[in-house]
This record gives structure tokens, C-alpha cells and sequence, in this order.
């Protein structure tokens, strides 16, 4: 196959060692770096910037972290809102029925709620800053 172009239009014919009088007059040979710039051209800095920002979203979203009692609790930015609210509204001596990472249920109390926040929070800012 062969690529030519005019303009912005570009044609593309099979190879087959003769001249084909389908080429439109004045259209040029593409080389193989422009015929792979043109099929893949390069991406725009927005568009890497959304293919970052969907990457850190994934990551962010698969949170997941482990307390000292080896509880693993999901860490996504849902769920630390959920626990920030449970903890700014118990007092230190409470717990809360919770859901685990893998759905498991346990009596959760504020210290390992906190201690969860913390941990997540920090796995999501290590993810902001690569």
C-alpha cells in the first residue's frame, strides 16, 4: 500500500509498481514516518493530560488499606468521606458497624477509622504526586 497527500487529503493505494492514474496531480509519496504520524498522530497535551488524569482517578478509586488490626478497608475518595464523617461525629469510646473491602462486616471503632483516613489519604496523595 501506498499513501499519498494533498492537502489534508490523503489517498491510499495498493502497490503494485505501476502508476496509478487515480493519483490526484500535485499529491506527494508519504514516507512511512508521516503515514504512522498520520494514522497514530501525536496527542495533544490535553489530551495526555486526560489520559493522566484518568489513570489517577483509576488508581485513587482502587484504593484499598490495611489497619494495624488487619482489617482492610476500601479507600476511595467515597469512602473517606464516609469515614471523615463517622469520625468527626463519634466521640473516641464509639464504633460504628462497618463494611469492609471485601464485604465483610465488623464493629469499627473511631481510633481504627482514623487510623484507616490516615492511610488512605496518604496512598491517594502519593498517587497525586507522581
Amino acid at each position: 500500500m501506498k499513501y499519498y497527500i494533498l492537502g489534508s487529503q490523503v489517498y491510499a493505494f495498493e502497490s503494485d509498481g505501476s502508476q496509478d492514474s487515480s493519483i490526484p496531480a500535485g499529491a506527494a509519496l508519504m514516507s512511512p514516518a508521516e503515514v504512522a504520524a498520520h494514522i497514530s498522530p501525536p496527542k495533544t497535551p490535553e489530551q495526555i493530560r486526560e489520559e493522566l488524569k484518568a489513570t489517577r482517578a483509576a488508581a485513587v478509586a482502587a484504593i484499598k488499606v490495611t489497619t494495624l488490626a488487619g482489617n482492610e478497608f476500601d479507600g476511595d475518595e467515597v469512602s473517606q468521606g464516609r469515614m471523615a464523617r463517622a469520625v468527626s461525629s463519634m466521640e473516641d469510646a464509639d464504633s460504628v458497624v462497618w463494611v469492609l473491602a471485601d464485604n465483610s462486616v465488623i464493629q469499627a471503632s473511631r481510633a481504627e477509622l482514623k487510623e484507616a483516613l490516615r492511610l488512605a489519604g496518604s496512598a491517594q496523595a502519593a498517587i497525586w504526586v507522581i
